[in-house]
């Protein structure tokens, strides 16, 4: 299933739980609750974007990490989140800085600011399967390695 990101905000995007399992922007949660940084990083003599099209080909969202990395074991056994803060960005909010993000979950509303947005991961796989069977994600909300607060089966996420 998919969750949209609606709202208050220039491009109206879709989002699909089911394709981030791989996308090189995904992390292991253990290792952001401990605070672990990614062990491989990918780097060009003169860090142009150019340089990663010709290895990967133009394909978008990036996966060459995830391909090296990740044995399929651990793809199917593993515990994974994605930073919310890239697609928040892409909606481009009309509030810019001051806007307000309206997650809509199964104890109700939840509203954050979204100028903390560096800090909401999207839990979209335990042990290897979906959270959910209908595709949704819990957003956790993660400050230096701690998990502050956690929306259980989020449905939609709107700005205000």
């Amino acid at each position: 299933m998919i969750i949209q990101i609606l709202g208050n905000v220039r491009y109206q995007i879709t989002l699909d739980p089911s394709t981030w399992i791989f996308d090189d922007r995904k992390e292991e949660l253990e290792k952001v609750l401990a605070q672990e940084p990614d062990e491989e990083q990918i780097n060009f003599s003169d860090s142009t974007e150019w340089n990663r099209q010709i290895i990967e080909g133009t394909t978008k969202p990036p996966t060459l990490k995830t391909e090296k990395k990740f044995k399929n074991k651990e793809l199917l056994e593993g515990t994974f989140i994605i930073c919310l803060k890239p697609f928040l960005e892409y909606t481009e909010p009309h509030q810019g800085e001051d806007a307000m993000i309206v997650f809509t979950h199964d104890e109700g509303t939840t509203t954050l600011p979204y100028n903390a947005r560096d800090t909401y991961y999207a839990h979209f796989s335990q042990d290897g399967k979906r959270i959910y069977d209908d595709g949704m994600i819990d957003v956790l909300v993660i400050k230096d390695g701690n998990m502050e607060e956690k929306l259980v089966h989020v449905t939609g996420i709107a700005f205000e």
